[in-house]
C-alpha cells in the first residue's frame, strides 16, 4: 500500500501528468506538511523528499478518503492528488524554491548582458527551449511563437498549450500576461492576468539568453531561434 501511494503520486509530481479538481484546503494542508518535512530534514536532493510524500499521504489518507467518499485506495485517482500537491509545492514551498529553483529551463551558466544588444528581430518569430523535468533525467521541447502581442507556448508534442499576451517595455525587456492554458500544471501555477517579467541578455546567432525575474529572484534560460 505504501509503495503504491508513493509511486503514483511522486511520479505525477515529477513528470506533470494531468489532474482534475481537488479540495484546495486539503491540498494546501498536505503541501505545507510536505514542505515542512523537507525543510526539517534539510533535504538537498529532490529525490530525497520521497519519505515526506509517503508519510504525509499515509497520515492524511483518512481525510483524502472522506473527501472522495472512497472505501479503498483503488477508488481514488491518486494521480490527481499527486499532481495537485506537486503544483502547489512548486509554487508555494519557499524551501524547495530556494534549493531547487522554480524554472525548469534554468541554465547553470551565468550570462552577462550584452552592452550592444539589439532585439528587434525577436518581436515576431518561432523559437524553442528545452524544459528539464524536476527529476533531472529527461527533457521536453517547448515551442514558442511570438506574433505582435501574442506569445504562444506549445508543450508535450503540441498536445498542450499556454497563451499569453506580450508587451515590450523597451527594446529588450518585456512582460507576459497569462491568459489561458489547457496544460494541467500551467493552469495550476498561473492565474489569468498574472504577469511575468523578462529581460533579454544576449542575442547572437540562433541563441538568445533571457532573464526571468520572479519573486525578487532571477533565473536565466536559453531560447533557440527556428530558421
Amino acid at each position: 500500500m505504501r509503495n503504491k501511494i508513493y509511486s503514483s503520486t511522486l511520479f505525477l509530481f515529477l513528470t506533470f501528468i494531468p489532474y482534475s479538481l481537488f479540495s484546495q484546503d486539503l491540498i494546501e494542508k498536505l503541501s505545507n506538511e510536505i514542505c515542512q518535512c523537507a525543510e526539517k530534514k534539510q533535504y538537498k536532493k529532490f529525490n530525497d523528499i520521497q519519505p515526506c510524500f509517503e508519510d504525509v499521504l499515509l497520515t492524511n489518507f483518512k481525510k483524502i478518503k472522506e473527501f472522495y467518499k472512497a472505501e479503498t485506495i483503488e477508488d481514488i485517482n491518486m494521480d490527481e492528488v499527486g499532481a495537485k500537491i506537486g503544483a502547489r509545492i512548486v509554487k508555494n514551498c519557499q524551501y524547495i524554491i530556494d534549493i531547487f529553483g522554480t524554472n525548469e529551463t534554468e541554465v547553470a551558466e551565468v550570462v552577462e548582458k550584452d552592452p550592444n544588444l539589439k532585439c528587434t528581430d525577436l518581436k515576431n518569430g518561432d523559437f524553442y527551449y528545452l524544459s528539464k523535468k524536476y527529476n533531472g533525467q529527461s527533457q521536453d521541447t517547448t515551442f514558442v511563437t511570438i506574433s505582435n502581442n501574442m506569445y504562444l507556448k506549445r508543450m508535450n508534442n503540441g498536445r498542450t498549450f499556454s497563451l499569453l499576451s506580450i508587451e515590450w517595455k523597451n527594446d529588450c525587456a518585456f512582460e507576459l500576461k497569462f491568459k489561458e492554458s489547457n496544460d494541467p500544471m500551467k493552469k495550476e501555477l498561473s492565474e489569468p492576468g498574472e504577469i511575468y517579467k523578462y529581460e533579454v541578455l544576449t542575442n547572437q546567432g540562433n541563441s538568445v539568453f533571457i532573464k526571468n525575474i520572479r519573486k525578487d529572484k532571477s533565473y536565466q534560460f536559453e531560447l533557440i531561434k527556428i530558421n
